[in-house]
């Protein structure tokens, strides 16, 4: 009876650790919807209704912004669905993944990176909500605390691991559909002509928005790139089967492709710019949805950011030995502080540059586990996991191919010393594909390289 009870005991502490460190067992694995939800709940976020009303003023057609949203969503359904059933078949979370590939040496790189990534994002996440809510309310309090108090608010469905991110997306997902659809069915279809939405892309200040199809497909797909790349986060809870992650991955991007139609609508009927959309969506001179509206856009913002702070959480776990729980404490607790001080909104770059380095990952982990191991993915226990890291270090292949695939990613973006190569690019999938490649290439040459060796003597 005593052994019994130490068996329940493991099984709960396991549960509350939400499998960090170890595989998913496939009797916690969830329904497809409630993966889907989950997606939902952060794909339906403020900076996509942000890019829809960029790409609908920019573009000035419906034709022309469907046809955007449907290659930039092509892009990220695709690698969703390859990192996604990675996830699911091995019930293992990014950073795991990669201390398979990377080594359990070369991924403590690979999850520092991850972990600042996304925590850092979340503290800027915070004084966002934290603007929102100083926008609508007539409080007197400072920005500084409710910048922590929003970090720390957000911060709580996280503590309860994927359960906390299921349960808050199934009660926050559907009414913000409802509020933002509804906002533009109240706005209307009436649109501004094509020639003066444009001249108002082009008249946007400090950078005028995306005017072709390429530059707007782009921002579609590099909105979303890192969460698609890091999908196996919440993948690793789905069952393993294609259809069921197809599905999820589906409908989780078609949603987000809808919600950046309502900003794209938004914007075209109005002619606004997008650091309007507060004022579009809760004021009486058009949508007029007032604390509903609000309510929708903090939810929005909530939804997305507790994912943020969980992928911060997974990563770390590789770094820091401390219980889940604590740990997202510990972390949710700093990205507040840093939102309170408000010392993210300076670190932009320093953020750009982070999402960036997160693409060579996802494109390493497919190229290894798709075409060097020819999807013989073992179903691992946590016990040959554990394993498999002590007997390997460092894999120098991968992590070269992973410098010259954030150097490609880095310097063929839209940013500082970018290099003219192509007239667009994608936020980190240039670095997917190019960290892919030389991974793939550094293989083949090893592979060349020993046969050689082995002939000679």
């Amino acid at each position: 009876m005593v052994g019994a009870n130490k068996g329940f005991d493991s099984k709960s502490k396991e549960i509350l650790e939400d499998y960090s460190l170890s595989p998913v067992p496939a009797e916690q694995k969830k329904r497809w919807i409630d993966i889907a939800i989950v997606w939902i709940g952060v794909a339906v976020v403020m900076s996509a209704l942000l890019r829809g009303m960029m790409i609908g003023l920019g573009l000035g057609s419906i034709g022309r912004v469907l046809l955007a949203y449907a290659l930039g969503e092509l892009i990220l359904i695709l690698i969703m669905v390859f990192t996604g059933y990675l996830g699911a078949r091995t019930g293992l979370s990014t950073p795991l993944l990669a201390s398979l590939t990377f080594g359990p040496r070369g991924a403590l790189l690979i999850s520092l990176l991850l972990g600042l990534a996304f925590l850092g994002w979340f503290a800027v996440q915070a004084g966002l909500f934290a603007e929102t809510m100083a926008v609508f309310f007539p409080w007197s309090f400072p920005r500084i605390w409710l910048a922590l108090a929003s970090g720390l608010a957000m911060m709580l469905p996280v503590i309860f691991g994927f359960r906390g991110l299921k349960a808050l997306s199934w009660l926050a997902v559907p009414p913000m559909l409802l509020a933002f659809f509804y906002a533009a069915f109240k706005v209307g279809f009436k649109f501004v002509p094509r020639p003066e939405l444009i001249r108002l892309a082009q008249a946007h200040q400090p950078s005028p928005y995306p005017l072709s199809l390429g530059e707007a497909a782009s921002l579609v797909a590099g909105g979303f790139i890192v969460g698609a790349v890091t999908s196996a986060d919440i993948f690793r809870y789905a069952r393993p089967r294609w259809l069921e992650v197809a599905a999820a991955a589906t409908i989780a991007m078609v949603v987000s492709a809808l919600m950046q139609l309502t900003g794209s609508t938004l914007a075209m009927a109005t002619g606004l710019y997008h650091e309007e959309l507060p004022r579009i969506i809760i004021s009486g001179e058009f949508a007029g949805l007032g604390f509903l509206g609000f309510l929708a856009i903090a939810l929005a913002q909530w939804t997305t950011n507790d994912s943020n702070l969980y992928s911060s959480v997974l990563a770390f776990k590789k770094l820091v030995r401390l219980r889940r729980w604590k740990l997202t404490l510990l972390l949710g607790l700093s990205a507040s502080g840093l939102a309170a001080a408000g010392l993210l909104n300076r670190l932009s770059l320093f953020l750009s540059l982070l999402a960036v380095a997160c693409g060579p990952v996802g494109g390493i982990l497919l190229v290894d586990h798709y075409l060097i191991r020819k999807k013989n993915v073992p179903e691992m226990k946590a016990e040959t996991c554990r394993q498999r890291n002590k007997s390997s270090g460092l894999n120098w292949m991968a992590l070269i191919a992973y410098l010259l695939g954030f150097l490609s990613g880095w310097l063929t973006s839209g940013h500082p010393w970018r290099l003219a190569l192509f007239p667009f690019s994608i936020f980190a999938f240039n670095g997917i594909l190019a960290g892919g490649f030389f991974y793939w290439s550094l293989t083949l040459l090893e592979k060349y390289l020993k046969n050689r060796k082995r002939k000679e003597k």
